[in-house]
């Protein structure tokens, strides 16, 4: 199974196309995301002059923020939809092992 999660994907994010090397490229844009959020909210919370931007450049991220949890759930999807099949392919090839019945003693070469 190839590692999906290492995979390079791109996103829409709003108006342009974003580039990820992996999963965890995509879990830090998240994350970076909420904590420029969490810094618009508590500039908005000293009613600054400028609030008008600050609402917008919230609503930008807040929107940034869906496309890339969305594109986190659908990569956690095809990852999940990979296990499977890969626990499927084992479970096969243990049922068509030719595995003889009885005892068998680890060492016991009798």
């Amino acid at each position: 199974m190839t590692d999906i999660l290492d995979e390079i994907r791109s996103v829409v994010v709003g108006d342009r196309v974003e580039r990820f090397q992996g999963y965890d490229a995509l879990a830090r844009r998240a994350e970076g995301l909420i904590g420029r959020m969490q810094q618009i909210e508590s500039a908005l919370g000293a009613n600054p002059r400028d609030a008008e931007e600050e609402w917008h450049d919230l609503a930008t991220a807040a929107e940034a923020l869906v496309a890339i949890t969305a594109a986190q759930e659908a990569w956690l999807a095809d990852y999940d939809a990979a296990l499977a099949r890969t626990v499927e392919q084992a479970r096969g090839d243990l049922r068509s092992l030719n595995i003889q019945q009885g005892n068998v003693n680890a060492g016991d070469d009798s």
